[in-house]
């Protein structure tokens, strides 16, 4: 966020006094004939709207994007805490030695998923967690590797192994989640646009004759440009802390609690590590 920021700082700079040196130019141009000429009179005025609405259109757009974006993600999220859990209720028709083997593999992937997983996830690491994927093999073979005797066992070792498919494949979605979906072509081009406004405004209000009203109408304009942009990044990256937009892993740990309450036979003792990160 504070890059963003600092680029937003420096490009507004940089708008503000193309936007003076506008005003000078046009101001010489036209003081040999009409003296006091409105900038805005040569059709200036009508460009700045245009603009204006373009970078509000855009921006708009963009939101949205960015929110769907948010709230799929969350969606994902949770999936997955629903698949682990699913798949751990599913081992209870098991036969014994697989029930308990199994609910421990289960337990220590949803751990290192709340855990390892939202660490890499923070960090933009499309790789993931080399622990939770060491889970995930562990627990699919010993899935795999099962036997099931009665048709009981059969529908029980289905359940647990259609469930794990779907939680490995919404961690996937996750790790990808964790980055911008927002084409980069797109994001220039709101910021290009919000720069030149920002530019015409300033030229156009330069000549304004109450200097109070032009300052104020255009550090509304900076300032609700930045909370905007400043917004859209924060629900496009959803796992960067400190931004004010975070989606933790409550759904997870939510289902690990309930799990242990409501399986306190299971074996909850600490969980060994099985990858570096």
């Amino acid at each position: 966020m504070a890059t963003v920021l600092l680029i937003l700082a420096v490009g507004f700079g940089v708008a503000i006094a193309a936007g003076l040196l506008l005003y000078r130019v046009s101001a010489r141009r036209t003081r040999g004939t009409d003296g006091d000429q409105d900038l805005g009179a040569d059709g200036v005025s009508a460009a700045t709207s245009f603009v204006g609405g373009a970078a509000a259109f855009l921006l708009g757009v963009l939101m949205l994007s960015a929110l769907d974006h948010y709230n799929a993600t969350k969606d994902v999220v949770a999936q997955e805490a629903l698949a682990l859990s699913e798949a751990f209720e599913y081992t209870d028709g098991l036969a014994q030695a697989d029930e308990q083997r199994i609910q421990r593999d289960l337990i220590c992937l949803m751990r290192s998923v709340a855990t390892h997983s939202w660490t890499a996830a923070e960090a933009g690491n499309l790789n993931g967690s080399d622990n939770t994927h060491a889970w995930q093999r562990r627990t699919t073979m010993h899935a795999n590797a099962a036997v099931a005797t009665t048709k009981a066992q059969e529908d029980s070792l289905g359940g647990v192994k259609s469930n794990l498919i779907s939680a490995i494949g919404s961690g996937q979605q996750r790790l990808l989640a964790a980055h911008s979906n927002l084409p980069l072509a797109l994001r220039s081009l709101v910021l290009v646009s919000i720069l030149v406004l920002t530019a015409m405004l300033t030229a156009l209000l330069r000549g304004h004759p109450s200097r109070a009203f032009a300052i104020s109408a255009l550090a509304a304009v900076l300032i609700v440009s930045t909370a905007m942009i400043a917004t859209l990044k924060t629900f496009d990256e959803p796992f960067t802390q400190g931004d004010g937009v975070y989606i933790a892993p409550r759904a997870i740990n939510a289902a690990l609690s309930r799990l242990e309450v409501t399986y306190p036979g299971a074996d909850w003792r600490e969980c060994e590590t099985l990858g570096r990160s």
